[in-house]
């Protein structure tokens, strides 16, 4: 028995699926080189000029420039980390503030990797909660950080380590936390 075999597309028809196809390709392989070329981008320009100046472009291109590298920093790119680290020591403070946020992010996901990177005055500033959790999220999520450290025996161990600690503790019982679970109760009359 012999197979039919399926119709070809007319050559019109062929023409537009192909171009369309090449189309979607380069636009597709376009946006991914972009956010590829983001990072070279940035270390070429820090290699140019100094944090300052990497920091105003950023700010410039906050959507195109900031955002993305704040993503991929709080997504534990160490590659981003590491930039994000350097960049925040800057006299921006659009721009630090932007970087530290990320770091914080991304200090609940590779607690060893950016408390490597930080100075030990810097750890309580990328250790902390993120200014868009809200109280109850806060609460959970430090919780949950204290207990990373506590079993990470490197952290737990490390003046790094014990310091962000201390940062947490230091949020979890002193700030918007607290709520009132340590205000007495009234005597009923």
């Amino acid at each position: 028995m012999m197979q039919r075999q399926p119709k070809a597309l007319s050559r019109r028809a062929a023409r537009c699926v192909g171009g369309a196809l090449i189309a979607a390709t380069a636009w597709l392989g376009a946006g991914a080189r972009a956010g590829d070329a983001l990072l070279p981008e940035l270390e070429h320009r820090l290699a140019r000029g100094n944090t300052d100046t990497v920091n105003t472009y950023l700010v410039k291109h906050w959507s195109n420039a900031m955002a993305p590298l704040g993503r991929r920093a709080a997504a534990c790119e160490l590659h981003a980390v590491s930039l994000t680290a350097r960049l925040a020591r800057s006299d921006n403070a659009r721009a630090v503030q932007a970087h530290r946020e990320a770091l914080r992010a991304a200090s609940g996901g590779c607690p060893r990797f950016v408390l490597a990177l930080a100075t030990l005055p810097e750890v309580p500033t990328v250790c902390g909660s993120l200014s868009s959790w809200g109280v109850t999220q806060t609460a959970r999520e430090l919780r949950r950080r204290i207990a990373a450290i506590d079993a990470d025996a490197l952290l737990r161990g490390s003046p790094r380590g014990s310091t962000c600690r201390a940062a947490y503790v230091y949020e979890l019982e002193n700030t918007r936390v607290v709520g009132r679970r340590g205000a007495p109760q009234r005597a009923a009359r």
